[in-house]
């Protein structure tokens, strides 16, 4: 290992030990001790700890302390409100998702309608009528299931599609 590398290396496990309040490594205090440059940062960081110490801790003023409470509370509000308020262009954008799956809307209906008859009727010859009423029920639940899904996500599919497309901009 270069020198230079090694004092670096020592150098961070000395602030590391000083900021854990704690006493370094011994085969990091001989190094400082053979070494001027190690030497030199650790009386640094002895005379800080001195210094610090002698002063006592720090004691914000009443005045430093309100406002710091101030600004925090302006921007929390700032991001409640960033939050809740939706994005520009969010209404348009549902309205485009709205539309484009309202298209093929009536030709998925008339498919599940044609499912059902045609199931229906190959299943009435093997199966008792209520069982066949029972399947057929299952599937229009599924299908509004699935239907209440697709339509209850959109709202979230166009805040995704606007968040992303304003991260691409700003990139």
């Amino acid at each position: 290992m270069k020198a230079e590398a090694r004092c670096d290396l020592v150098q961070s496990r000395l602030s590391d030990a000083f900021l854990a309040r704690g006493e370094a490594a011994r085969a990091d205090r001989d190094h400082a001790a053979g070494c001027a440059a190690c030497s030199a940062y650790r009386a640094e960081l002895q005379t800080l700890a001195r210094e610090l110490s002698e002063d006592g801790p720090p004691v914000a003023s009443d005045a430093l302390v309100g406002a710091t409470l101030r600004r925090a509370t302006e921007e929390l509000a700032r991001r409640a409100a960033a939050r809740a308020a939706p994005p520009e262009g969010y209404s348009r954008e549902l309205g485009r998702l709205v539309a484009a799956t309202l298209l093929p809307l009536p030709l998925v209906l008339l498919w599940n309608a044609a499912v059902l008859s045609v199931g229906g009727d190959l299943l009435t010859g093997v199966f008792p009528d209520t069982l066949v009423r029972l399947i057929g029920g299952a599937y229009v639940l599924a299908g509004a299931t699935w239907l209440a899904c697709l339509y209850g996500s959109l709202p979230f599919v166009a805040h995704r599609q606007l968040r992303r497309r304003a991260l691409e901009v700003a990139s």
